[in-house]
């Protein structure tokens, strides 16, 4: 696969729901039993999956699997990253129900992760999380990192206000960022929210409805950039099978941030 020059990038983040389809409402009950029981082919469900992954460079997943009963132990990021080809990829089971399930968030990427950092979020129900991701070299003169932040926020506004704050504090001085997950709410929430005004944080300009996939009426899933980064197109995609669409953006990086491809 060709890979994009290193100052464009595509992203997408997608909650994948364990690779459950699910069209209507009446599919959360006809299917439910899948975030429980294994099907008899655990892997053959995400071929549409790995396509739609194919034409991004980084990706930013949620609900996927570490690894349990519900999958037959195969992690379901590390299944997607071979047959994607993404070189780099990392998952974060950041709330285990094992052995029946392991609930994991992470990125794939087809430049080089250079660290990474795992913190849990406040919230009156354990289990929400945040992996700060970053990319790049810092050999060359005047270099930066590109930090990645992989997030999936909880229900309750009370609870997504301190997350966004506690994310604030854990990235400190980072210059250029990308904000990436299901966050839960609709994009005005997140403009009020401190930590994305001071920061100047910008959506695309078309904020597609993500949820439900099959008539979406809620903005719930977002790609957000500090004002260094250019917007060149963005929305969601037209990828029903989640309860959640997909969210895309291409983006211009700054010169100073230099991703090593693998080749």
């Amino acid at each position: 696969m060709q890979v994009n020059n290193w100052q464009t990038l595509r992203l997408l983040t997608y909650n994948m729901q364990v690779g459950i389809r699910t069209r209507n409402y009446a599919e959360y009950f006809k299917s439910g039993w899948r975030h429980f029981i294994p099907p008899r082919h655990p892997t053959r469900h995400l071929e549409p999956v790995e396509r739609l992954l194919r034409a991004h460079d980084i990706v930013a997943i949620q609900e996927a699997d570490a690894g349990s009963f519900r999958t037959r132990s195969v992690n379901l990021l590390h299944y997607l990253a071979e047959r994607a080809h993404y070189p780099h990829w990392h998952l974060h089971n950041h709330r285990s129900l094992a052995p029946v399930a392991r609930h994991g968030m992470g990125l794939l990427s087809r430049y080089n992760i250079e660290d990474y950092e795992c913190h849990a979020l406040p919230g009156r129900i354990p289990g929400r999380a945040a992996v700060i991701y970053r990319l790049g070299t810092l050999k060359k003169p005047h270099s930066q990192l590109l930090t990645v932040v992989v997030t999936h926020l909880s229900l309750g506004e009370r609870d997504r206000r301190r997350q966004l704050s506690h994310l604030h504090a854990l990235l400190g001085n980072d210059e250029h960022v990308i904000l990436m997950g299901d966050l839960n709410c609709e994009t005005d929430e997140l403009r009020r929210h401190p930590f994305l005004r001071e920061r100047g944080f910008l959506h695309h300009r078309e904020k597609n409805a993500t949820h439900p996939s099959w008539k979406p009426d809620r903005v719930l899933d977002h790609i957000v950039v500090t004002p260094d980064i250019k917007i060149k197109a963005g929305g969601s995609l037209d990828f029903i099978w989640s309860d959640h669409l997909p969210v895309f953006m291409e983006v211009e990086l700054p010169k100073t941030i230099h991703l090593e491809p693998s080749t």
